[in-house]
């Protein structure tokens, strides 16, 4: 089988979201927080490490290892984390890393000779007169450097009611996004704030109603226009604005994703158990992607790295994707070989709520959900599958190309009787498989013959189970050739 990239699209132990993709050197660089498996810690409590893939072919990531720690920022201890960061060339052809931490308001830089690290701590984002800016919390650096001039964005807008932490107090987050321009040593303000994008709470009249600035300013600029990304007020999807100017006035355009495909062609109801999502956009040769993220483990903060290519309206500018499996694999993937069952865009069961997972609610132990098992302590042999099925779920995979296989085989785990189903559309109408079995505790194969099916379709896995049940892979066999 040809080498393929799934959705996620880094190892399923790595736990990179806030995916920002630059391009530096004819390479693919993404840059993103680090959280570990079961939400440990909570958001983002690891080093910044550094993934990239050759422009030529984004099936082939490298990992580059530990590229900024903790231990080398002298502003930081062991408790702090270190969240959504940005990295761009400077005006001197060094590379600069923007983040900012839990510990302080201000946004901390770090510079490096070349894009894949190692970084060392520079400063802070600072007034002309040497201080640390710390008006507003410098959350989520997003960062621009265009013709000569530097431009970065910040911001987190509660939408709501103010929390009771911040009645009677001026609050650390402002009403609106807000951006600098910055000098050429790329750290000092040298005119600013500006409003850009207006937080859910003040939208009225703005034509931001329903999708205000949450967090994750990412701005590009594409031809003439500035476009800024962002996540809404809505957390699960990442939506764009555009200007003329750097500072605005910016107009609403639209959505480029939905980490559980809300609004994709009018869908309403979530089809992935979802979270907050940060991420940016992207073009390699005429194509453009969307980078972003998707929750794991029954709650926020175990959070892994996803991109799909975005289709461009008769306008030119970005129609919303649809969440698939196959993201930047350049089509769909194969029915042939062996797939982790951790790799669906679609998983909806009765006890999976409607609503969005916070890092003050786990619900693995009432929920089906996908799960890391370590093995060995060690992250790189860990198991992967979907864990607590308590009584029928439904899995998607979108797309594969299907070249007649014969069966499906999955792997499962469970004590009783089991039924599944294989369908080839999401209103489980076409069924192409059916078996009942029945499972005796330990992790086996149950086979499900298939009626020979061509072309490129989606592919749905019904469940039915009467106890908690694990499903780790599936694999697509053929009949061999006689002879």
């Amino acid at each position: 089988m040809k080498k393929q990239v799934l959705n996620p699209y880094l190892p399923l132990y790595e736990y990179i979201p806030d995916g920002e993709p630059r391009i530096f050197n004819n390479r693919l660089y993404v840059y993103g927080s680090h959280d570990y498996s079961l939400g440990e810690k909570g958001f983002c409590p690891g080093d910044y490490m550094g993934y990239s893939a050759p422009l030529n072919d984004l099936r082939d990531w490298t990992s580059h290892g530990v590229i900024y720690a903790k231990a080398w920022d002298p502003n930081l201890n062991e408790e702090d984390s270190m969240a959504a960061p940005d990295v761009v060339e400077g005006l001197d052809g060094r590379y600069y890393l923007y983040f900012n931490s839990n510990a302080k308001l201000a946004c901390h830089v770090a510079v490096s000779d070349s894009p894949e690290g190692p970084f060392s701590f520079y400063g802070f984002v600072q007034n002309p007169d040497g201080t640390p800016y710390e008006e507003y919390k410098c959350f989520d650096p997003g960062v621009l450097v265009d013709n000569g001039h530097v431009y970065i964005y910040f911001g987190f807008c509660m939408p709501g009611p103010v929390p009771e932490r911040f009645k009677g107090m001026k609050s650390p987050f402002p009403k609106w996004s807000f951006g600098f321009e910055l000098e050429a040593d790329m750290k000092t303000i040298k005119k600013g704030p500006f409003n850009i994008i207006p937080g859910g709470n003040v939208t009225a009249g703005t034509g931001f109603e329903g999708h205000g600035f949450y967090e994750a300013s990412s701005p590009r600029k594409i031809k003439d226009t500035y476009v800024m990304v962002f996540s809404s007020e809505k957390s699960h999807d990442l939506a764009y604005a555009l200007s003329k100017e750097p500072f605005g006035p910016y107009t609403y355009k639209g959505v480029l994703v939905s980490n559980c495909n809300i609004g994709y062609q009018g869908n309403e109801k979530p089809e992935m158990p979802f979270g907050n999502t940060h991420g940016g956009i992207v073009q390699t040769g005429e194509d453009w992607y969307v980078f972003y993220h998707r929750q794991t483990d029954g709650q926020e903060a175990s959070r892994q790295a996803c991109a799909e290519k975005l289709e461009l309206d008769q306008d030119g500018w970005f129609l919303q994707a649809q969440t698939t499996s196959c993201g930047l694999n350049g089509g769909p993937l194969l029915a042939e070989g062996s797939y982790n069952a951790t790799y669906c865009c679609y998983m909806v069961a009765p006890e999976i709520k409607q609503e969005r997972y916070t890092v003050r609610d786990c619900r693995r132990d009432s929920e089906p959900h996908i799960h890391q098992e370590d093995i060995d302590g060690e992250e790189t042999h860990a198991l992967h599958y979907i864990a607590n099925i308590q009584s029928e779920i439904t899995l998607g995979y979108r797309y594969f190309q299907f070249d007649k296989p014969t069966s499906l085989v999955l792997r499962l785990k469970g004590d009783g009787p089991i039924q599944v189903q294989i369908f080839l559309d999401k209103e489980l109408k076409k069924k192409i498989g059916e078996v009942s079995a029945v499972l005796e505790k330990e992790w086996e194969n149950i086979e499900v013959p298939l009626l020979k099916t061509s072309e490129t379709h989606e592919l749905y896995i019904n469940i039915v189970v009467d106890n908690q049940t694990c499903f780790e892979s599936f694999t697509f066999k053929k009949e061999r050739n006689k002879g």
